[in-house]
């Protein structure tokens, strides 16, 4: 090794890294210069670096995280260091490493946090929370105000990071179902609330927007219907499956389809017959100026939301807004109408099925809403819309990823715990296991109300079963004997096999209903661990949830 080259490596091994970076380029620029005869380029001093920025996401639906990676891009092309990451499994030590944190995360039901944010969320409100004096950070909670606790999960952790030391970059921002604005004024916010703390950060005016690759909500796909069929066969629990042609869609299975959706006109018309409204009246909204029947189409009449019934003063009880609104005694504008109205959000459903089997398509199965008030039937806005669905009808969709819902590797076991429409992604998920030749064993629980109409799938179950692919079947068809039987009470009765299941490394789904089904389903699973495990059944499902291999698609 010659005297120059010794001299260099002692002054290079002095250089950090971006120091090295910088100089790279600058000896690359110099060494041009020669070729091409001219001037050695200005030595200018290297930029300081950025502080790394951790984008943390806590995510139920696929919500917080698509507005998590979003923003990440976004931070990343303002010239940010990003790391992204779920707050499943995260380590308090990397949270205590992060200098600047942009945390989103949402609500589930009465204030929970969500499934792969529980840990983290527990472990902040304990002892062991790490110190973040060093720490700046900003939280963006998403949540629904139709609940009492909304964001509140968003609220906890705003609460704890500061509580353990760290430094708010800006206040607690919160936003509703129709999350966008709020959501996009955070992003602006903080990548300018970023850029004057380092300046070589483009603020958000100067961060270019990038195409959209892939349907959006706000930019959904015409998707043409191949097929409507009905599941079921008694009138008043009517199930339909349902196939669209979306040759251009990209989708995993476990992912949900949002349905972009307006309201029936015949539902319109009966909020115009009861407030006696002009549906041609002319109302301001978002900006623009619209017919009121035009406005209603987009709002939600047929969920209402408790500042909406406060606002009108509507009866309580049962009843979409034609009739509660019947009761109201002062007068009502157009314009308060509206204004007092939720935006209509999409409404998703659990994909059932996989693009490995079903090329080009996506299948739904979607229960009809249906009841009667006043003498007047009335359905949920989706369902509805698609019971009235012909073949060669377009819908408007996109997808919703839900990357805490996927497949374990084809030879683990699973155990699929799905009643009702619940069953809908586990279609997909031995679909795709039929398709890949997976080697892992499959157990399905399924329930409904009887088998002679509710055994959503029947024969491709009974197929998969016969043919070896889906190892063990258990249903629960609660009104099929004098004592209802829930999935449940079957799980309780396999509990033995259950446990070995989960000692044979088994990963655990949960799909359906949140209020009742899911936690009742919980409690049996805790009740089988301490029975059949001798261990602390809680200890154990958060365990499994941190290792990825209990989880659930729950609303």
């Amino acid at each position: 090794m010659n005297q120059l080259t010794q001299a260099v490596r002692e002054q290079l091994s002095q250089l950090s890294s971006d120091d090295l970076r910088w100089l790279s380029g600058y000896l690359a620029g110099l060494a041009d210069g020669k070729a091409q005869g001219g001037q050695a380029p200005v030595l200018a001093a290297p930029a300081a670096a950025s502080r790394p920025l951790l984008v943390l996401y806590g995510s139920q639906t696929g919500n917080a995280e698509g507005v998590a990676k979003t923003f990440a891009e976004a931070a990343k092309a303002a010239g940010l260091s990003v790391t992204l990451a779920s707050m499943a499994g995260f380590k308090a030590k990397k949270l205590s490493e992060a200098q600047d944190i942009a945390l989103v995360v949402s609500t589930h039901g009465d204030g929970e946090a969500p499934d792969d944010a529980i840990a983290l969320h527990e472990l902040l409100g304990s002892k062991r929370a790490p110190d973040l004096s060093q720490t700046r950070f900003s939280v963006m909670a998403l949540g629904d105000s139709s609940y009492p606790l909304f964001c509140q999960t968003g609220k906890d952790f705003d609460e704890r990071l500061a509580a353990a030391g760290g430094e708010r970059l800006l206040a607690i921002k919160e936003a509703d179902v129709d999350f966008q604005a709020n959501v996009q004024a955070w992003q602006d916010e903080l990548l300018s609330a970023l850029a004057a703390a380092v300046p070589q950060v483009q603020s958000a005016a100067e961060v270019s927007s990038t195409a959209v690759a892939q349907p959006t909500r706000a930019n959904p796909l015409s998707a043409e219907v191949l097929a409507v069929q009905p599941l079921t066969i008694d009138a008043g629990h009517e199930v339909f499956h349902l196939e669209l042609d979306v040759p251009s869609l990209s989708y995993q299975p476990g992912d949900a389809l949002g349905i972009v959706v307006q309201q029936s006109d015949a539902l319109v018309q009966a909020v115009l017959d009861a407030t006696r409204l002009n549906a041609d009246e002319i109302v301001s909204l978002d900006g623009k100026q619209l017919r009121l029947f035009d406005a209603l189409k987009g709002k939600e009449l047929t969920v209402l939301h408790p500042k909406t019934v406060a606002q009108l003063q509507l009866s309580e009880g049962e009843g979409q807004l034609p009739e509660r609104i019947r009761t109201r005694s002062e007068s009502l504008t157009a314009q308060q109408l509206v204004d007092a109205l939720k935006p209509l959000a999409p409404r998703l459903y659990s994909i059932a099925s996989s693009p490995n089997e079903a090329e080009g398509e996506v299948h739904l199965t979607v229960a009809l809403v249906a009841f009667e008030a006043e003498g007047n039937a009335r359905f949920g806005v989706a369902s509805g819309l698609v019971s009235r669905l012909q073949a060669g009808d377009q819908v408007q969709v996109y997808v919703q990823p839900n990357n805490r819902f996927r497949l374990p590797d084809a030879d683990k076991p699973m155990i699929m715990i799905g009643p009702g429409t619940g069953v809908a992604p586990f279609r997909a998920f031995m679909q795709e296991r039929e398709a890949t030749e997976a080697v892992g064993r499959n157990w399905l629980f399924f329930g409904s109300r009887n088998l002679r109409n509710d055994f959503l799938y029947q024969t491709e179950w009974q197929r998969w079963l016969n043919e070896g692919l889906l190892s063990k079947l258990s249903l629960a068809f609660s009104r099929d004997q004098q004592d209802k039987i829930y999935v449940q009470h079957r799980l309780q009765e396999q509990g033995a096999d259950v446990w070995q299941w989960l000692n044979d490394g088994a990963y655990l789904y949960v799909c359906g209903d949140a209020e009742r089904m899911a936690k009742d389903v919980h409690q049996a699973l805790a009740g089988i661990i301490e029975s059949h495990g001798n261990t602390d059944g809680e200890t154990y499902l958060n365990d499994l949830r941190a290792q990825g291999r209990y989880l659930r698609d729950v609303y």
